[in-house]
């Protein structure tokens, strides 16, 4: 069976539709509405494509460079972390380069017009023309123009534009370039905490501990214990309570009748420490007892009660703790402060908790209370099993153990009272000498007796929570649990992500310019030529008067078509205008015998 041949129009063969009520090209049809023409109005169409494409393109970049600045600041990336990353710089250069492609296809569909009006073609490359956009579209119209050797400027500007095309597309891929994720060596630093069962905590804070630890006669005292000791004067001491008597890192509280130090023990971790949600309280209330030749009176609130005995008659069966004080001192050269306190007991549940500060005529009787509470504000008391202090340990055995002595018949109470200036608690009562000196006179000022209560009251308090800031930083230390023996880092790698800026400004610079050039070039080239948008519509309507002089080419192929076209056709064609009817816009037409000018329309009207 043979093949159907192509008919012309022009031919004698009658043309009828087989189907009624379709035009087969012999009668008129009615001209439909059409918009009034501005040969501006497509220009500005173009542009705003291309603005909108151009965004899209930045936008994409800017989020890529979002996302790449953002994960080079974490030190440490985790798994997922990774996964994300990876994720988004797959995604974004997806983006860019997508927008990138319909930027140069758009570019390549206003390339088209201006190629086709600079000169004539046969219908074959007329089709491979309109057809450009796609890269391989351009590569097939470049191929058949070397094949066939007719090479032109077409060819090499539409080489161009494939080259374009291609590079536009693959830019992106030099953000790979531009950062890369790589493994990094560290070190994870385990959490330290002080080690408070240390015997070097155990012998030298507490002196009653036998060991090889305790504190000889005329050892040198660590100028911790001495805090930032102030000498006073005899009057008004309230307004200096607070600057004088205050710690670094710890907090002060001044009552009406008792001062607390706060302060937060610190877990260590590398070089750098960290609070350890454990605070210790110290707190102490203090009254002064007066002291005169066997008798004392008290001191509480202002009211002065007495005199009491303490008498020679009364040493073997008294079993009041300041009587048994007072003993002692007696006993004692005083001629300055002394820490007196209690090491241990034969009845631990009876056993004094009182600090006295013996002078010469004048004692401070001193109840210091110990707490341990999670966080600094917080009321919530740390369980008995967790405590690391001890109130009678850690307050009665600051001293330096130079004299004994026993309280009662019944039971056995040792005594610490400091003969030498070699202890902590000899080296915190220091500055004590005025408010327990002899010769300061009674009666006291009410005002004046309260800022020296104040002041001995806070010397006490102090003292424990000086040695407790010093041991915390000087004593051994333990890993945290499940290993507390691990207290070296342990090495580990993870992932950073590696990222040079500078390529990536230059990068992301070309991508950038390289569009605003190619921009420019296309809008530039393109000016003085009415460019049609990408519609088949619109292409078959100017394609009409071509088509029209040819049946029989609907099952063609576009190759077969255009070698049919051709032959009918007789010459070449090209892009280009008729003037128009009655003073209207100018035709545009696909066609042989046209005007290469393009004029703009309305009159006046510049592209």
């Amino acid at each position: 069976m043979s093949n159907p041949q192509p008919i012309s129009k022009h031919s004698n063969t009658s043309q009828t539709s087989p189907h009624p009520g379709i035009n087969n090209g012999k009668e008129p049809v009615p001209n439909a509405r059409q918009e009034p023409f501005n040969s501006r109005a497509q220009f500005n169409e173009d542009f705003m494509v291309l603005l909108r494409r151009f965004l899209v393109t930045s936008l994409s970049l800017v989020f890529l460079v979002i996302t790449i600045w953002r994960f080079s600041k974490v030190k440490r990336l985790a798994r997922w972390q990774q996964r994300g990353f990876n994720t988004l710089s797959i995604l974004f250069p997806g983006m860019t380069s997508l927008a990138l492609g319909s930027l140069i296809g758009h570019l390549g569909s206003m390339l088209r017009w201006p190629l086709l009006a600079r000169k004539t073609y046969k219908m074959q490359d007329v089709d491979l023309i309109l057809d450009m956009s796609p890269p391989t579209c351009s590569l097939r119209l470049i191929m058949k123009h070397i094949g066939g050797k007719r090479t032109s400027r077409t060819t090499l500007i539409v080489t161009l534009y494939l080259l374009t095309n291609i590079l536009g597309r693959l830019s992106v891929a030099l953000f790979g370039l531009a950062f890369n994720i790589r493994d990094e060596k560290g070190i994870n630093y385990p959490i330290l905490a002080t080690n408070w069962t240390s015997a070097l905590w155990t012998r030298d804070i507490y002196p009653s501990t036998a060991g090889p630890g305790i504190p000889k006669d005329y050892e040198i005292v660590e100028d911790w214990a001495f805090g930032n000791n102030t000498a006073l004067e005899i009057g008004d001491i309230n307004p200096d309570l607070r600057p004088y008597l205050s710690i670094l890192n710890a907090t002060l509280e001044v009552g009406t009748d008792i001062v607390e130090y706060s302060y937060d023990l610190k877990d260590f971790k590398q070089d750098y420490t960290r609070l350890s949600n454990h605070t210790v309280h110290s707190a102490v209330n203090c009254s002064l007892i007066e002291v005169e030749q066997g008798q004392y009176w008290r001191w509480n609130k202002w009211n002065r009660t007495g005199p009491f005995s303490w008498g020679e008659d009364t040493k073997e069966d008294s079993n009041e703790v300041v009587a048994r004080m007072l003993w002692v001192s007696n006993n004692t050269d005083i001629e300055y402060p002394h820490w007196v306190s209690f090491a241990a007991s034969s009845n631990a549940s009876h056993a004094p908790s009182q600090i006295y500060i013996l002078g010469p005529g004048f004692a401070w009787e001193c109840w210091p209370t110990l707490t341990e509470t999670i966080a600094t504000k917080s009321l919530q008391p740390i369980q008995p099993s967790e405590q690391l202090f001890h109130k009678k340990d850690l307050y009665g055995s600051l001293g330096v153990r130079s004299e004994t002595d026993s309280l009662g018949t019944d039971e056995e109470v040792t005594i610490l009272l400091d003969g030498i200036s070699n202890s902590p608690a000899q080296a915190a009562v220091d500055s004590l000498d005025i408010i327990c000196n002899q010769n300061f006179s009674m009666p006291l000022n009410e005002t004046v007796w309260n800022g020296y209560r104040l002041w001995v009251a806070a010397v006490a308090a102090r003292l424990p929570i000086l040695a407790i800031m010093h041991a915390n930083t000087a004593l051994p230390r333990v890993a945290r649990s499940p290993h507390p023996t691990q207290i070296v880092g342990t090495a580990f790698t993870y992932k950073v992500l590696e990222v040079g800026w500078l390529r990536v400004g230059i990068i992301t610079a070309s991508i950038t310019l390289g569009q605003l050039l190619a921009i420019g070039i296309v809008l530039s080239y393109c000016k003085g030529t009415y460019t049609r948008d990408d519609s088949p519509l619109a292409t078959a309507e100017l394609l009409k008067t071509v088509i029209n002089k040819f049946d029989g080419g609907k099952l063609m192929t576009g190759e077969k078509l255009a070698l049919s076209l051709d032959g009918v056709l007789g010459g070449q064609v090209s892009y280009g205008t008729r003037k128009g009817q009655d003073g209207g816009p100018p035709e545009v037409d696909l066609a042989s015998g046209l005007d290469v000018k393009f004029p703009p329309f309305p009159p006046g009207q510049r592209f």
